[in-house]
């Protein structure tokens, strides 16, 4: 008997030769965004402005906001140490004839800060009296040309938002504007992406973390990355603090990766980016994500059909529409697989209908079970190649011996029957065991709301730890000038006796004074290569 499904496995199938195309073409795109300015076509591999990690020890309350298309939220998020947190929050919904959506610059933020306000109450802090105000972490759902940890300019919102006053003024200041109109003790100290945000939560529980993954609609990543590579920020300022063993956050944009050089692209994928409102964007992202694995089995269900392979040439009324079959049902049937066959048959009539009155059988519940499968196999392996490639970008995870620990959040992976057994699967295959017993694949939390709070934390010590040294050379400065005016023509003294008896004691203090800890960070760690 000829296999229906002989053609569709070879379509889908993805083996190492292919697997590690992937990987080292995700390299290549990596080293070529670090080169690549970020205003210069589409960006990618763009810099967060993030230098550290959580330790899990870090205590105090900090605010995050998360305003996407369609849904504000701003959460408090108190900080307990020994890796806990709890969070508050208050959300707001933005219909689509909202017109906050057309309205002003002022309207706007301070309908935002309204809800900020609220918050601040909800918890009962006394922001009004307390030293300094309460710091916040934006996750600003929208394109902005970022240029310091804390400071970007925002780009066209897009969204259905045509806010009138925003386009091309910096962020932060916008939103302090409101926070003084409204007597708000707030400061913006950070303006992050989600998918660094997710990474920086996941290492506040866990301090090993070292990839942030988002897996659910759409993809994206973010890792550590030396700033001496990043080709992108000579003649940035703000690089310029940086010394050269600096590693910074970056936000990757690895949903905008992939070609036709080293994706294997099959017919099905090519037609569902024919097919598609954005065709030749994000084609990586098209052949495994949660907005596309429904797609792509309908399209080859319907291949199938066609041939007489499945329903008898019968076509269901729910493949009628492009991009409307759901990766939920294929989800749904592969959740299943532990049940009855009577079971599974029963339910397959109840998620499938025909017009025509057609009636599923069991040839039909094995061959479209296994084209799910064969559809979701190739996409868990494809979300396993580029995280291979994050831990092959960062050598000293490969050469060491500490965790590595992936953080992933997002519907697909957390929903999706055995995706998570199936990618570390895929890690486990390709790397020898020297680093594959090392990985470990785990859920992380939102990183709109914990780690939005964390890097405004983040950013917050990092300001004051400037403060300090800056406070410090000018000290240092003003003693350098008294100095100089107390001796003409910079000649020094002559030594005295006392000196001359003990002034081998003066280096000595001055070496021990050196291997003293005198940064005051001490619960935030520096991401070097050497701790990863």
């Amino acid at each position: 008997m000829t296999d229906p499904l002989a053609s569709i496995r070879e379509e889908f199938d993805l083996n190492q030769q292919v697997f590690k195309a992937i990987v080292d073409g995700f390299k290549a795109e990596y080293e070529s965004g670090l080169s690549t300015a970020s205003a210069t076509g589409l960006a990618t591999m763009i810099p967060s402005y993030v230098t550290t990690l959580p330790t899990g020890k870090e205590k105090g309350t900090y605010l995050a906001l998360d305003l996407g298309g369609s849904t504000l939220r701003v959460c408090a998020v108190e900080l307990l140490g020994n890796c806990q947190v709890t969070v508050t929050e208050i959300r707001r919904h933005i219909a689509p004839n909202d017109p906050l959506r057309t309205s002003g610059a002022t309207a706007f933020f301070d309908w935002i800060v309204d809800a900020i306000a609220e918050l601040i109450e909800k918890i009962g802090y006394d922001a009004v009296h307390a030293d300094s105000p309460l710091s916040l972490g934006v996750c600003w759902s929208f394109p902005v040309d970022q240029t310091s940890v804390s400071a970007g300019r925002i780009l066209r919102m897009g969204k259905g938002f045509t806010i009138e006053g925003v386009e091309g003024y910096d962020l932060s200041t916008l939103f302090q504007e409101a926070f003084d109109r409204k007597n708000v003790n707030v400061k913006v100290t950070a303006l992050l992406n989600d998918t660094v945000g997710t990474l920086v939560a996941h290492a506040y529980t866990n301090p090993d973390a070292r990839v942030g993954f988002i897996y659910g609609t759409g993809v994206n990543a973010a890792y550590p990355e030396k700033v001496s590579r990043m080709v992108k920020l000579k003649g940035n300022q703000q690089a310029q603090h940086y010394s050269q063993d600096t590693t910074m956050l970056v936000n990757t944009e690895i949903d905008i990766f992939g070609s036709d050089a080293y994706l294997p692209l099959n017919k099905y994928d090519r037609q569902l980016d024919a097919n598609h409102s954005q065709p030749d964007f994000q084609l990586y992202e098209k052949m495994m994500s949660g907005a596309c694995i429904g797609e792509l089995v309908r399209l080859a269900a319907l291949d199938l059909i066609e041939k007489g392979n499945l329903f008898k040439g019968h076509r269901p009324t729910e493949f009628a529409v492009s991009m409307e079959f759901s990766t939920a049902i294929p989800s749904d049937i592969e959740g299943h697989l532990d049940d009855s066959t009577e079971a599974r048959f029963e339910h397959l009539k109840e998620l499938i209908h025909f017009q025509d009155g057609y009636t599923v059988d069991l040839d039909d519940l094995n061959v479209f079970t296994e084209l799910c499968q064969i559809v979701s196999n190739r996409a868990a392996k494809l979300a396993g190649a580029a995280m291979a490639s994050l831990i092959e970008q960062q050598q000293d995870l490969m050469t060491g011996s500490s965790p590595i620990v992936i953080g992933v959040n997002g519907s697909t992976y957390e929903k999706y029957p055995d995706m998570h057994q199936r990618i570390h699967r895929s890690l486990v295959t390709w790397f020898d065991p020297q680093v594959s017993d090392r990985i470990r694949v785990e859920l992380a939390t939102d990183g709109g709301s914990i780690g939005g709070a964390l890097i405004a934390m983040l950013a917050e010590k990092e300001e004051q730890q400037q403060q300090k040294v800056s406070s410090q050379q000018q000290e240092t400065l003003s003693t350098t000038e008294t100095t100089k005016k107390a001796i003409p023509n910079n000649h020094p003294p002559p030594p005295s006796f006392l000196g001359c008896l003990f002034g081998w004691l003066a280096p000595l203090r001055a070496k021990r004074g050196d291997t003293n800890n005198t940064s005051g960070v001490d619960e935030t760690i520096k991401i070097n290569q050497e701790k990863l």
